[in-house]
C-alpha cells in the first residue's frame, strides 16, 4: 500500500488557455493518457484528498475528482495558487502543473517530509524556482491574498515574504532526474521531446 501524506491536500492548476498547443493540452493523450489523467494517477499514489482548480472545471467531471473554478479569473497560476489556498482543508497543499507527464512520487513524498519549519517548500534547478511542483502552508494564504488584490501574477514574487524551503538539486536527483520530472507540455515540440 502507497504511503499518504495526510497533512497535505493535492491541487492541479489546469487554468491554462493551451494557446500554444492548439488545443485542450489537459485532455491531450500523451503516450495513450490524457495529460490530466497521468497526472492524478500519480498524485492519487501520495494523497487522498485531491481537487482540480480550473476555469472551465466542468470538463474534468469525468474524473470523479472534486474540480473547482478560480476564485479570480485571468491571473493565471497566481489565481491557481490563490484558490487552492482558500479552498484547502489541510494544513498544508501540494500544487502540481497539469501539463508535467513525468512526475515522481518519490521525489513528492520526500517533499513532503520538508515542511517542518517552513512556509514553502520548492524544487530550485539553475536558480529557477519549480513554483508548479511545491508544498505551500495555509499560513501563506494572507500574503498571496495581497498580492492578487495588487495584480502580482509571479508566484514567486511573494517568496521573500514568507520561509521558503529549497530543494536542491543534489535532493532532487536522488529521487529524479530533473530534466525529466519538470519536463512540461507548453507546444507540440514538448511532446515530440517527450524523453529530456
Amino acid at each position: 500500500m502507497d504511503e499518504r501524506a495526510e497533512h497535505v491536500a493535492a491541487f492541479i492548476v489546469a487554468g491554462g488557455k493551451s494557446s500554444r498547443f492548439g488545443e485542450d493540452k489537459t485532455l491531450y493523450p500523451f503516450e495513450g493518457t490524457p495529460l490530466i489523467e497521468r497526472v492524478t494517477g500519480v498524485l492519487s499514489r501520495v494523497f487522498t484528498d485531491i481537487t482540480i482548480v480550473a476555469s472551465d472545471a466542468a470538463r474534468f467531471s469525468y474524473l470523479g475528482i472534486p474540480s473547482i473554478p478560480d476564485e479570480v479569473k485571468d491571473l493565471g497560476p497566481m489565481g491557481g495558487l490563490y484558490t487552492a489556498l482558500i479552498h484547502a482543508k489541510r494544513p498544508w497543499i501540494f500544487v502540481a502543473a497539469s501539463d508535467m507527464p513525468f512526475l515522481d512520487t518519490g521525489l513528492i513524498r520526500y517533499m513532503t517530509t520538508l515542511t517542518g519549519d517552513c512556509d514553502v517548500v520548492v524544487p530550485v534547478i539553475d536558480g529557477y524556482y519549480e513554483a508548479l511542483h511545491a508544498l505551500y502552508s495555509t499560513r501563506c494564504a494572507g500574503t498571496v491574498a495581497r498580492f492578487v488584490r495588487e495584480n502580482r501574477r509571479q508566484v514567486i514574487s511573494f517568496f521573500p515574504e514568507v520561509r521558503v524551503r529549497n530543494v536542491t538539486e543534489d535532493e532532487i536527483r536522488a529521487h529524479a532526474d530533473p530534466a525529466r520530472v519538470f519536463h512540461n507540455i507548453n507546444s507540440r515540440l514538448d511532446v515530440t521531446a517527450r524523453n529530456p
